[in-house]
């Protein structure tokens, strides 16, 4: 049961797929766009951002809203931090993942295999090695001012959790400005990211400490 909740949270978190969607359709030249979003990734080394969240649940009516930091240092390094309405941190380091609800850290040793999937997944949507990723099929969408690329699970486990994961990159500048998945129990939550900083330098504790 705690492996199941460890799941859900992490699922959770990486939620939605709903933003903008119809306004999308099927990019003229996809290869150009995927080789032009792994060429901005590969040139950057950190990113640290703000970020907003709301959670759609099926048993409310209105959204949960969420807000905090985002680090992230190339290539297997990321801390997503949420501040309000309550402390809740997702650290990533190499192989290592971690996570602290309010004072107390969780234990994530149970979830196997999957919290590993999920941990690579996290980690794929930043740097761009959701492209290498056999767990999904891949669509490039777009419309005037934004790429989207809608990621559906193939993988029988990932299926379990999510029906599709959505990121919108601006044209202008190939970055990540929202993230967006529906979970296959109908919630869903979209995530937007604000003042961004690029390849600066970021406090290695960041990454160490919860």
């Amino acid at each position: 049961m705690k492996s199941i909740k460890i799941f859900m949270t992490l699922a959770v978190l990486m939620a939605a797929g709903f933003a903008r969607g119809q306004s999308f359709k099927q990019a003229a030249n996809p290869e150009k766009v995927l080789a032009e979003l792994r060429k901005t990734s590969q040139a950057t080394s950190s990113i640290q951002a703000s970020f907003t969240e709301e959670k759609y649940l099926a048993v409310l009516k209105e959204p949960e809203k969420s807000s905090g930091l985002f680090y992230y240092q190339q290539k297997d390094k990321m801390r997503w931090e949420q501040r309000t309405p309550s402390k809740y941190i997702i650290l990533i380091n190499g192989d290592k993942l971690r996570i602290q609800e309010g004072n107390k850290e969780k234990n994530v040793g149970q979830a196997g295999r999957m919290a590993a999937q999920i941990k690579e997944l996290m980690i794929g949507l930043v740097n761009g090695d959701f492209q290498q990723n056999k767990g999904f099929s891949l669509v490039v969408m777009e419309d005037s001012d934004h790429y989207q690329v809608v990621l559906t699970p193939v993988d029988r486990r990932l299926k379990n959790i999510y029906s599709r994961i959505a990121m919108n990159f601006s044209k202008s500048s190939l970055r990540l400005k929202e993230l967006s998945f529906f979970e296959k129990g109908g919630d869903k939550s979209l995530m937007k990211f604000q003042q961004e900083k690029f390849n600066q330098p970021i406090a290695e504790n960041l990454f160490k400490d919860l």
